[in-house]
Order: C-alpha cells, then sequence, then structure tokens
C-alpha cells in the first residue's frame, strides 16, 4: 500500500445553471443562497437578470413550480438548465468534491534532462492518489495547503491507474502529473 503523508482537496467543474422565474417579489442580491420550498435545494445567486438568475454552488435539481427563496426575495421557478453564455459556450464553476483525500506529491527523480547550455528541464509535479478516488484531467482539479505544495493544480494528460503486482487486475493506486495555476 502506498505512503500517503499529505492531504489535497479534488476539486469538481460543474456547469452553472440558468433558473427562470415568475412571480418575484422583493429583491434578490449576487451572493445570496436561494432555497427551494419542495426540493430544499440550495444555489448561490451569480447573476440576477429580469426573469431568471445564473446559479452556482447548487445543491441539487430543483422541482419546476416550487417557490424559490432568499431572506429578501421569492418567485415561482420555471426551469433549470445548464447556462449557455452569449458565445452559446457551457459556462462552469469548480466546487470541492472530495475534501482531506489522503494523497503523495512528489516530483520526478530521474537523471536532470539538459535543454541546452545552462538551461535544465524542469522536474513535474506528480500526485498520487488512493485506487478509491474519483478523477479524470477534464472535470476534476487539486487544491492543497501542503506546504511546498501549496496552490490550485490542473491534471496534466490523463489519470493512470496502476494495478498491483500480486493481482494485477485490481487498480493500487492513481498517478498523474501536475499544472500549478495562477493565483
Amino acid at each position: 500500500m502506498p505512503r500517503y503523508i499529505h492531504l489535497c482537496t479534488i476539486q469538481k467543474r460543474n456547469r452553472s445553471q440558468k433558473m427562470t422565474y415568475t412571480a418575484g417579489t422583493g429583491t434578490a442580491a449576487v451572493g445570496q443562497t436561494v432555497t427551494g420550498a419542495t426540493s430544499h435545494n440550495t444555489a448561490v445567486i451569480r447573476t440576477l437578470a429580469t426573469g431568471y438568475i445564473i446559479a452556482t454552488t447548487i445543491s441539487g435539481t430543483f422541482t419546476p413550480g416550487e417557490t424559490l427563496s432568499t431572506a429578501t426575495w421569492s418567485a415561482t421557478l420555471g426551469t433549470q438548465t445548464d447556462y449557455l453564455n452569449s458565445s452559446g459556450e457551457f459556462e462552469y464553476y469548480w466546487s470541492d468534491d472530495q475534501i482531506s483525500v489522503p494523497c503523495r506529491f512528489f516530483t520526478d527523480t530521474g537523471p536532470t534532462v539538459v535543454i541546452g547550455p545552462g538551461q535544465f528541464e524542469e522536474m513535474s509535479t506528480k500526485l498520487m492518489l488512493p485506487a478509491t478516488t474519483t478523477i479524470d484531467s477534464l472535470n476534476y482539479r487539486i487544491y492543497t495547503t501542503q506546504p511546498g505544495y501549496e496552490g490550485t493544480y490542473r491534471i496534466k494528460g490523463s489519470v493512470h491507474s496502476l494495478y498491483g503486482f500480486q493481482s494485477g487486475t485490481v487498480i493500487h493506486h492513481r498517478e498523474c502529473e501536475l499544472a500549478e495555476l495562477p493565483s
């Protein structure tokens, strides 16, 4: 079993939602949490417009016709759909999906590759995760406060499932190469 000496948070990419409404009363505000009276789901208002809101941090699918409310506003939900921006592309946000995941950050320890006089290939940061983690390179990223590795990383290339030596059919752990995202 690999020795996991670090912790990380695996963040998941989610589509923002457009929630149409009618019969709005009061005043909603960006940043307020909307609650559905029937579904009890919640979402955070990112954008306000006439007849709809764009929401993030969504806990589930709301029920059409249910009352939406914040501390200062209420309305009747029409539809909840994936939000397309003015370019016709889906808009995304990141949320914490798996928290305090045991892991191990490491760098390549092989020979240094000389690119040219005084130029060396940088060592890449890699991550080892338990076999039970859910992760892929498109819909997930890594966040950590681990000293020496603090920051948010995208996954470069593929996530590799490595199999145990004895069975050969059971995933032993997962590994991926990371690229740090600007703060």
